[in-house]
């Protein structure tokens, strides 16, 4: 019988006691280290013998620290075995606990014995759903076995070798057990006859550690086990003379659509971050772990290289075909986390970027004829983010951009947008809203890929101005919303940076890679900012991506006056800077929504109070979507973020909501207009309401100045807020300026902080600077 689920179990405590022990005496030998040492630097022994004696002490002492440093070493590897083995005896129990869930199926940890339900007197529909859950079980158990026996296997090969010893050594020359097993199994996967075990044997090896994956994310070397870098070996001999055919439907018969062992191979013998057995792509060869090659494009099966490289088809002598559908099938059906800067993945979106501006070359910028295939290689290729942003970032990279923004794709972009919307997911240190750790290389390759992505969008004035087939012009969001959609995602956690704030400002998280300000100083100081305006004339051509990128502008703009506030209560005069930031990012925004408001009636006439209604409505649904994204994307963020968390963005967002997204349009008046602006009043108002969220205004001194001015917290404001001109009863906004005025000229004056009651106007000021200043 081979390992039961009980053993497995059972491993982590005496593993753990196993690196306890071995730690102590690498401890205890150093100790000993010690004091030999210090017997010898103490010693006043003249003459042959004490120098001898000094010479044997030192040696001994050297011995004691030798033995020392490599039992801790040997500690931490036996550790790291601790770990992987506490992962697995948990998974077990949660296969465990699923078994027994209705309809129960009885697993016996000692024995592996199964016991399925009775399906005495049942219905077709529950045998067919208990029949599903024992093949479910039964390729998890098998998943679980391999997992045992990897971690059986390393952690004897690790003991072995910190320990002098060399069983394994003997192992591999008298048996080969391991180096049959796999060239064995792996020819069975290939083939299409290989059994449950053998199968999960193959998937286990070509799946990467939690550690291993973590190596991999932050581009450092990965240490495959022995089994792992046989295995890869052996898939990557016996691949070698296979067509790509023949590849694809073995990658099929194994009816998997994710983790898929071949896709997963095809990935890590392309990596340059692995090494593993060399068999010298000899059909046959076992290969041994004494002799490693390193991955790479050119350890890819020939039929592979020829079909997406023509330098490679040219030198080997093959046609290069019609198969980048089948790739783009066989890498999208493997796992995401292996996609980090392969080769496979590298040649194949080249070869997608040279067939996209040939297409666009000779015309065809609509239904062209090999447009489903570049879909489809940038939904797979397309997720190695290392790729995408050496192809954007690089020399090409502008004429890339050109040519998918130029481009009208069946999918409206969405695949295109593809290769740019994860760098919202990715853009701060620490782990993402979805459990993914983002390490700080991966945090600066998706800030560098947004720089120049929205670089590429602000300068391309033609994005305005498309021509579609019959001379009709439209914008880049009429012809490709999907990418559009894509850019404005990818670039809402970097919105800060591209509203104006400087480097390391201290008030919102950093973003690596994307850490300076979009436009350049003076620019941003007169208020012109050509290319964030520009950037947000383009993401605005779409109602749903200016939603996105105006509505995180205005939570930023929610976060640099809470800023203010809060070094207002620290007791100094506060940060006018801050408000100046403030300033600038409510009036990108709120120019933003009203080109998205243009947009949404596809530039035809409206009344003036419709387009007012319609931006009021749209500032709504912007600042929620930018306070709910913002709040989940900052709440795990590591490091400098500022002064603010996940919880901090919903105070602030929620404190000055009222008064950044404005009054509702009166139907009455007859003086709407399209273009953005900023009372007195409405100004003063998000400086008060900054203050008051913070605690340096109390509800009571205001309410003192102007009773019943405030709103008090409620499931929408978690602090208390100046109602709007309308909540209060006012007939006009002028009679509004008069209550905010009295706030800012009584309490506010009387916490007799120097320039503090001028504060609102400071704030009007630089906001109709970035309003009417024309780049």
């Amino acid at each position: 019988m081979g390992m039961t689920f009980a053993e497995l179990m059972d491993w982590p405590p005496h593993i753990q006691a196993l690196s306890d022990a071995v730690a102590k005496r690498g401890e205890a030998s150093q100790r000993a280290s010690d004091k030999v040492q210090a017997i010898v630097d103490m010693s006043t022994w003249q003459g042959d013998a004490g120098e001898a004696a000094k010479d044997a002490m030192k040696r001994s002492a050297a011995r004691f620290d030798q033995v020392g440093m490599d039992a801790i070493f040997l500690a931490m590897h036996i550790n790291k075995a601790h770990g992987e083995s506490q992962t697995l005896a948990d998974d077990i129990k949660t296969f465990l606990a699923d078994a027994a869930a209705d309809p129960p199926v009885i697993i016996d940890p000692k024995t592996n014995a199964v016991t399925p339900p009775d399906i005495t007197g049942k219905k077709p529909e529950e045998i067919q759903k208990i029949i599903n859950k024992l093949k479910d079980l039964q390729s998890r158990a098998s998943g679980l076995i391999a997992r045992g026996e990897n971690l059986d296997a390393e952690l004897a090969r690790v003991l072995d070798e910190g320990t002098g010893g060399h069983t394994m050594d003997q192992k591999r020359i008298t048996g080969n057990d391991d180096a049959t097993q796999a060239r064995e199994d792996v020819t069975k996967v290939l083939n299409n006859s290989a059994n449950d075990e053998e199968r999960a044997r193959v998937t286990q090896a070509m799946a990467l550690t939690p550690e291993q994956q973590a190596d991999m994310d932050a581009g450092r070397p990965v240490q495959l086990s022995s089994r792992q870098q046989l295995y890869l070996g052996q898939m990557q001999a016996q691949m070698n003379g296979m067509t790509v055919d023949d590849i694809y439907k073995a990658q099929q018969d194994l009816k998997t659509s994710k983790n898929n062992p071949i896709s997963n191979a095809l990935q890590l013998m392309s990596s340059k971050q692995v090494s593993f057995a060399d068999t010298g792509k000899h059909v046959g060869d076992t290969g041994s772990t004494d002799k490693l090659t390193a991955g790479g494009f050119e350890q890819l099966p020939k039929s592979v290289r020829a079909s997406i490289d023509p330098d490679s088809a040219a030198k080997l002598g093959i046609p290069m075909g019609d198969h980048l559908g089948q790739l783009s099938t066989i890498v999208k059906e493997g796992d995401p986390g292996l996609q980090h800067g392969t080769g496979l993945d590298q040649k194949m979106m080249d070869r997608a970027a040279n067939l996209l501006h040939g297409e666009n070359s000779m015309g065809l910028r609509s239904s062209g004829p090999f447009d489903s295939t570049l879909q489809q290689v940038f939904e797979s290729a397309g997720r190695d983010h290392v790729v995408d942003h050496d192809l954007l970032v690089g020399d090409k990279g502008k004429q890339f951009f050109n040519d998918l923004s130029h481009h009208t794709f069946p999918d409206n972009g969405k695949s295109a947008g593809g290769l740019m919307s994860w760098t919202h997911d990715s853009a701060l240190v620490g782990k993402n809203e979805f459990g993914h750790y983002v390490s700080a290389d991966e945090a600066r390759i998706s800030g560098e890929t947004a720089h120049a992505y929205a670089s590429y969008a602000a300068e391309d004035k033609g994005l305005l101005t498309l021509k579609d087939d019959d001379g009709n012009t439209h914008t880049l969001g009429q012809t490709s919303p999907e990418l559009v959609k894509g850019m404005a995602h990818g670039l809402m956690p970097y919105a800060a940076m591209i509203g104006g704030a400087e480097k390391d400002n201290g008030i919102f998280p950093n973003t690596p890679g994307f850490d300076h300000s979009f436009d350049d100083k003076t620019d941003i100081d007169s208020g012109k900012m050509p290319k964030a305006k520009a950037l947000l004339s383009v993401l605005n051509t779409n109602t749903d991506a200016g939603k996105e990128i105006d509505g995180a502008l205005y939570v930023e703009s929610a976060i640099a006056s809470d800023h203010f506030a809060s070094t207002t209560h620290d007791g100094t005069g506060g940060a006018v800077g801050d408000l100046d930031k403030a300033a600038r990012m409510r009036a990108l925004a709120d120019l933003g929504i009203n080109q998205a408001a243009d947009a949404s009636t596809n530039n035809k006439a409206t009344d003036a109070y419709q387009h007012a209604k319609d931006v009021y409505e749209m500032k709504q649904l912007a600042y929620d979507t930018g306070a709910k994204g913002l709040s989940a994307l900052v709440g795990a963020a590591e490091g400098p973020a500022g002064t603010i968390g996940g919880p901090a963005i919903d105070i602030a967002a929620n404190a000055m909501k009222s008064s950044i997204v404005g009054d509702p349009p009166d139907p009455a008046s007859t003086t709407h207009t399209s273009t953005p602006e900023i009372s007195t009043g409405n100004a003063q108002a998000q400086v008060i309401d900054s203050l008051l969220s913070r605690g340096v205004l109390t509800p009571e001194q205001v309410n003192q100045a102007v009773p019943n001015a405030l709103v008090p917290p409620d499931a929408s404001h978690s602090t208390w807020h100046l109602k709007n001109w309308q909540e209060m009863g006012y007939r006009s906004s002028d009679n509004y300026h008069t209550m905010t005025d009295k706030i800012m000229n009584g309490p506010v004056a009387g916490l007799g902080i120097p320039g503090l009651s001028g504060r609102g106007t400071d704030f009007q000021t630089e906001y109709r600077r970035v309003i009417t200043s024309t780049p």
